[in-house]
């Protein structure tokens, strides 16, 4: 009996010891070559280009903060949010409400729903009729919020979005569309004032506004919009192309907006990033405050498993893909694990398991964005250089090259011969983007 007790002890010591090394070799073990390949792209230290940040400038949109003040007036509520942040308890009946922005100046007239019907909205097919057909509703929009649209149009002297703010799972952003439709539908009406040169100056400043700011965003959610926000701009000028005769000049801020796409246009890393910094953060479950809260997740083992399929977004060669316009599809399979995980990072594991973000549709949005700008850019080649002996369907395809389609966006003139019809990859069907492009005038 006495033997028999001894050998159950020493079994129970043996699968104790067993447990502990497991638990230790999980936690210490080193990442896979996949794992550190991708930990150190998501982890390089991106920094903001020069220039001016507009995200202090967008975190006040609701606010009438004076140019000349808005430094000092960020870094006071930067201040408020950290003090926040370093006191955020998940799950504990906090006194203290998430932080919206707040600042020391009047609070702008918010839009109602009606303001933004009147307006033009950025998948607007035609915003010049629609102006046209409400001329008089859409100047009483125009001058109630005058001072967002000026506040919106003044984003052409910012150079990118860059947040500082901590990147907290509940943390407040910006009201990034609160002013939506703003600067899209004066400058239809400027237009329609019979100001067409100036009309059109506004139109490609703000697609080179828009595209910049997308371009140069590290947020997830402000390159997105951004991203819609370049798209309405290109279509705009579109339209206010074909509807500008065919032998008047284009202002010279036209040409620098349109140049070849790049990079940075298609880029998604540097937004990655940012949502990487958000995974297996300990405040998804609560901080913890003592020693056996760590027991079930550890975060670094946590973000080891889940790099490669965020740092996916940073390779190399998918931006030479997204570039080219080739459609792509990520891997959705979840990531792998052992028996070592399970002990040392059951929690974790479980949350590697969930589903992630769909990279997807974030990518197309990104292509879809990309076509825009080469479309806009070809409505001007096919101005600069009309032929009448030579059809359109062939002087398409003799376009630079990096004007060119992926053969799946059903590029070609439509049967009417007024349009270029082009597919769109990400759309929502309940409010679809526009798929025919208006040629120019005397084509």
């Amino acid at each position: 009996m006495h033997r028999a007790l001894k050998g159950v002890l020493w079994a129970v010591v043996g699968l104790v010891v067993a447990v502990a090394a497991a638990f230790a070799w999980g936690r210490l073990r080193p990442p896979t070559q996949e794992q550190e390949k991708a930990l150190a792209a998501l982890q390089a230290d991106s920094q903001p280009p020069q220039g001016r940040n507009a995200y202090p400038w967008l975190w006040f949109v609701d606010f009438d903060v004076p140019a000349d003040q808005l430094d000092a007036a960020y870094a006071k509520d930067h201040q408020r949010v950290l003090a926040w942040e370093s006191n955020f308890k998940p799950g504990a009946n906090s006194a203290d409400p998430i932080p919206t922005p707040k600042a020391d100046f009047p609070a702008l007239p918010k839009m109602s729903q009606a303001d933004r019907d009147a307006l033009c909205n950025w998948r607007e097919a035609d915003c010049l009729d629609k102006v046209r057909a409400h001329r008089d509703v859409v100047n009483e929009v125009l001058a109630r919020h005058r001072q967002r649209l000026v506040r919106d149009e003044a984003l052409s002297g910012f150079d990118h979005v860059w947040t500082e703010m901590p990147l907290n799972p509940v943390a407040s952003i910006p009201a990034f569309s609160a002013s939506r439709g703003l600067w899209q539908t004066a400058i239809a009406a400027t237009f329609l004032d019979g100001h067409p040169a100036q009309a059109m100056e506004a139109a490609c400043t703000q697609v080179a506004t828009m595209r910049r700011l997308h371009a140069h965003s590290n947020t997830l959610v402000s390159t997105l919009i951004f991203a819609a926000r370049l798209r309405g701009a290109v279509q705009l000028f579109v339209q206010l192309l074909a509807a500008s005769p065919a032998d008047e000049p284009l202002p010279a801020s036209c040409a620098a907006a349109f140049v070849p796409v790049t990079d940075a246009d298609v880029d998604l890393c540097p937004s990655i990033r940012a949502e990487f910094t958000l995974v297996g953060s300990p405040e998804i479950f609560g901080k913890q405050e003592h020693w056996y809260d760590g027991l079930s997740l550890n975060t670094k083992a946590t973000r080891r498993m889940l790099a490669p399929r965020y740092g996916a977004l940073c390779n190399t060669s998918l931006l030479q893909r997204l570039l080219s316009d080739e459609r792509v599809a990520m891997p959705t399979a979840a990531p792998g694990f052992d028996i070592f995980d399970l002990i040392s990072n059951s929690a974790g594991t479980i949350l590697s398991r969930i589903p992630g973000p769909a990279f997807d549709p974030y990518l197309a949005r990104q292509q879809d964005a990309a076509a825009s700008l080469r479309m806009g850019a070809l409505m001007i080649w096919l101005r600069e250089t009309r032929d009448h002996g030579v059809s359109l369907q062939q002087r398409l395809a003799a376009r630079p090259a990096w004007m060119h389609f992926a053969t799946s966006r059903h590029v070609e003139v439509t049967a009417d011969g007024k349009s270029i019809h082009m597919d769109v990859w990400n759309n929502d069907t309940s409010n679809p983007w526009p798929t025919a492009w208006p040629l120019p005038a005397g084509l």
